[in-house]
């Protein structure tokens, strides 16, 4: 019977220390509520507040979406009841993700960003290595980030090589050996990612492909057709072409890389930012 009493009152004791937290806190919800600078947050929250746009589905083809922004309500209220007052300049957003995203769909292509930045990708398909240190120091000198789609059997055989060009550049899997069985494939994503230190996130294909988007889709990568494929004449094929969001495929030989710091030249020169594909469809408005 004792043992009972105590069991009693403990959970008595138990239940009203719980009881004052959710009223201390329920208060606490109130008071801030009721304060002149949580109800002008509240009211600059529809004046500020951008809705977030979803990816769009079109056919077999997806376009990344947009992040929205809302006024963090909480996080605004902590600074500015420190200041004081409210200060316009201490607001903070938050991001609101959109319903439909990129992330939801494997098993359709993507031709370009969503367009709402200036950011522009270079994308290089590699298959012989022939030419990738020239690649390699061309980029550097142009202080430009790309994303290098490499076969498999380079991999292999250029370890330190494709290793160096992750440290500035987004490596992803092109092939194995011009192939695309799923093993081989699976076990060269495996090596790549040990190589890079980085997962890969997509595969190429110059066309539609569904063996390449069944393969890829199957792996969740996402597959990437370019929305401006370049075979030579890199200036004089991509003037007048330009646009925001667009991936751009140049083939890799001696006579465009000749052109190459000509192109990135006159791409930065007309407002554009080169990024990594990673940076291009990310739907955040803080690009990775």
């Amino acid at each position: 019977m004792v043992l009972f009493k105590k069991i009693i009152k403990a959970f008595l004791v138990l239940a009203l220390v719980l009881f004052s937290f959710y009223y201390t806190d329920k208060a606490i919800v109130i008071l801030e509520s009721n304060d002149p600078i949580m109800k002008t947050l509240k009211e600059k929250n529809k004046d500020n507040k951008e809705n977030a746009v979803n990816a769009k589905i079109m056919g077999d083809y997806l376009v990344p979406g947009y992040n929205g922004l809302v006024i963090d309500l909480g996080e605004s209220f902590k600074k500015m009841k420190s200041y004081g007052d409210y200060n316009e300049s201490l607001l903070v957003f938050e991001e609101v993700e959109p319903a439909i995203s990129i992330e939801d769909y494997y098993d359709k292509y993507i031709s370009s960003g969503n367009g709402f930045t200036t950011n522009i990708s270079l994308v290089f398909a590699v298959n012989d290595a022939t030419y990738l240190n020239d690649l390699k120091d061309i980029l550097i000198s142009s202080n430009t980030n790309a994303t290098i789609f490499i076969d498999g059997i380079i991999v292999d055989n250029n370890n330190a090589l494709v290793s160096e060009l992750a440290s500035n550049n987004e490596i992803e899997l092109l092939s194995y050996n011009d192939l695309y069985d799923k093993l081989l494939f699976r076990e060269s994503l495996n090596k790549l990612e040990v190589t890079t230190n980085k997962k890969p996130k997509y595969c190429y294909a110059t066309y539609d492909n569904a063996e390449v988007l069944d393969l890829c889709s199957s792996l969740s990568l996402h597959t990437i057709i370019p929305t401006i494929h370049l075979e030579n004449n890199l200036y004089s094929n991509i003037k007048g072409k330009l646009r925001s969001g667009s991936i751009i495929s140049i083939d890799l030989n001696k006579s465009n890389l000749e052109e190459l710091k000509v192109l990135i030249n006159y791409i930065k020169q007309r407002g554009f930012s080169l990024v990594t594909l990673d940076t291009l469809l990310n739907e955040g408005r803080n690009e990775k």
